[in-house]
């Protein structure tokens, strides 16, 4: 039997964040994983993710350069080439993670684990034990149940894709519907995003969300709601997708469909209970320290409790699971001040509460709603939607959030963290000098 301090169960990043702060304190720790160690964001989420983004956007900035007197023959989108940029980019991730764990002196144990009792793990045949154990597993892309669903791809495929798809369907209306979304339309596809709900982007505040949806359509995609598929069928190099939209059959034919159903926590295969570990249908259920509520020695971190599926949260959480395991539970899990992204060209950013959130808490707020689009600023950069919603405490000038669509959404975000991390009222950021001509500098004017 192998003994050890701590195992992180999974080598994305909350296991190997957590590994770190554990064995930084002379503990004895090792990660057990599967698959290939680096994390979703890394190798198949965040960052080759925006790699297409970026060329997409340079795409749209090239053809639209005769906007900006900029004379250009012989436009070409090589999408072979973009793949190839991209995957300099991811080639050397799991390589350099390994390194890192020897060079720390972390063991890596390869295999899948089980639980065999609440604090002893099975991988292979060998036995681990450990007086802590972070389940750091990640996610994994939703089964889909209908026939035919065998021919649906995920994100992984469509990012090492070397050819763009005619026609790209997705079964989802989320962020990665519409990020990859644009990215396929703006290179010629046309796009169609589906969702069963109601609303598309239901993550977002709603002003911000039907603002996206609404560009959306203007660069040729279309989004249908109430779309249930019912079953794909492929013939040749065609899918042919049935749905029932608004309760109406409808076919769609495309030569490409994406699951983007969203990411279940990866738990299965576990065998939990033996671990006297509890889930639910999110995932794996932890108090605020991050600890299983059913057996004091189990953390969890990251995609594996399914409350933000963000490569810096988990980051984040592992170091607070790493520092509850070797200090006690002295740390709580924090997301107010948490900004995010959606890299929909422009992007769409948010920290804090949506209006509907906020009200739901019982919150006296105001809501300030911008719409930027024929600002100086946007207009100098020739961008041609901008719109923002700041939700503000009344009396008290307090941000309790903020919502930004727009070109630097994903960068001027921060401000408004930083305001609602450290309490910095409205009024002190409509006192600051800012940099003109930058989009940061339509600040103020989002806080009156």
């Amino acid at each position: 039997m192998h003994i050890y301090d701590f195992i992180a169960i999974g080598g994305g990043s909350a296991g190997l964040t957590a590994a770190a702060q554990v064995k930084s304190a002379g503990a004895k720790v090792a990660v057990v994983d599967h698959g290939a160690i680096g994390g979703l964001c890394s190798l198949n989420g965040c960052n080759p993710k925006k790699v297409l983004v970026r060329s997409a956007e340079v795409w749209d900035e090239v053809r639209r350069a005769a906007d900006f007197g900029v004379a250009l023959d012989a436009e070409r989108l090589d999408w072979s080439r973009v793949v190839d940029r991209k995957e300099t980019l991811t080639k050397g991730v799991t390589q350099g993670s390994e390194e890192s764990l020897a060079t720390q002196d972390i063991d890596l144990v390869r295999g899948a684990p089980r639980f065999i009792s609440p604090t002893r793990l099975q991988v292979n045949d060998e036995i681990y034990e450990a007086a802590g154990i972070l389940i750091a597993t990640g996610s994994h892309p939703r089964r889909l149940e209908f026939p035919g669903s065998k021919f649906v791809h995920t994100s992984n495929d469509l990012l090492g894709l070397r050819r763009i798809p005619q026609t790209l369907v997705t079964i989802g209306a989320g962020a990665v519907a519409f990020e990859l979304g644009q990215v396929f339309a703006r290179a010629g596809s046309q796009v169609i995003i589906t969702t069963p709900n109601s609303q598309a982007l239901p993550m977002l505040d709603r002003e911000i969300a039907d603002a996206v949806i609404e560009f959306s359509r203007s660069v040729s995609i279309r989004v249908l709601t109430n779309a249930r598929v019912r079953a794909v069928q492929r013939t040749d190099n065609q899918s042919t997708i049935e749905l029932d939209v608004e309760g109406k059959a409808t076919v769609i034919n495309s030569d490409y469909v994406l699951n983007a159903a969203g990411r279940p926590a990866s738990v299965d295969g576990l065998d939990l209970p033996r671990g006297n570990v509890q889930a639910d249908k999110r995932g794996i259920i932890v108090t605020e320290f991050l600890r299983s509520p059913s057996n004091s020695h189990i953390f969890a971190a990251g995609d594996a409790h399914g409350r933000l599926q963000l490569s810096p949260i988990a980051s984040y959480e592992g170091r607070i699971a790493g520092r509850n395991f070797l200090e006690g539970d002295v740390e709580r899990v924090n997301y107010d001040s948490v900004p995010r992204a959606v890299f929909t060209i422009p992007p769409v950013a948010m920290v804090g509460l949506t209006e509907a959130e906020a009200r739901k808490r019982g919150l006296n707020v105001t809501a300030v709603v911008r719409d930027m689009a024929e600002w100086k600023v946007y207009g100098i950069a020739g961008e041609v939607k901008a719109k923002a919603k700041v939700i503000l405490e009344y009396g008290s000038g307090r941000i309790v959030g903020a919502h930004i669509f727009g070109a630097g959404a994903a960068e001027m975000i921060h401000v408004f963290a930083m305001a609602i991390r450290f309490g910095i009222p409205a009024d002190e950021l409509k006192r600051m000098v800012y940099v003109y001509p930058t989009f940061s500098s339509v600040l103020p004017y989002l806080l009156a």
